[in-house]
């Protein structure tokens, strides 16, 4: 019998998984390999565990109802969604901005799931959103039929120097 749980993310999943919580956890390949080098928010390697499939790869996209707002460095000073705290949405934020010499403190960091981050968007309590998922993803395209959306681009050198550090 399989039981689906909610849970706070990738990191908490791994947490989870490792504690004995769960016998088996989604989590981004990221964060995996995190939680096995020990990194980030990971004290120590969590080498106890099994990969059993790769389900589908997602993108990193940023999106925004300001037209002005068309790079990472745009994001400034700007009140931002990077996903709950510990999720790959939060670990992806935080490796994109990282490349634009970003820190979480340079921006006013919202913590906020998908759906979460469209309604604030539309309310125009954000600036912008990171939202990682497969294409098409319903956040998306319901903020998209609500109004005007844009996607913040990253320049290619910055998506090269992003791709070597994390091949994955």
């Amino acid at each position: 019998k399989v039981t689906a749980l909610t849970s706070g993310g990738s990191q908490a999943n791994v947490e989870d998984l490792t504690n004995g919580n769960v016998q088996l956890a989604f989590v981004q390949s990221d964060v995996m390999n995190y939680a096995y080098n020990g990194q980030r928010l990971f004290d120590s390697p969590v080498t106890g565990f099994s990969v059993v499939a790769q389900l589908y790869q997602e993108q990193v996209q940023i999106v925004t109802t300001n037209p002005d707002i068309k790079t990472v460095a745009d994001l400034a000073g700007k009140k931002v969604s990077i996903g709950a705290a510990g999720s790959g949405v939060y670990f992806n934020a935080i490796d994109v901005l990282s490349a634009y010499d970003l820190k979480e403190s340079d921006i006013s960091a919202v913590y906020q799931s998908f759906g979460d981050s469209a309604e604030s968007l539309k309310d125009g309590k954000i600036d912008a959103a990171f939202i990682v998922a497969g294409a098409p993803t319903t956040a998306i395209t319901d903020l998209a039929t609500a109004g005007s959306v844009y996607l913040v681009s990253l320049d290619d050198s910055h998506v090269q120097s992003l791709l070597s550090a994390s091949p994955y």
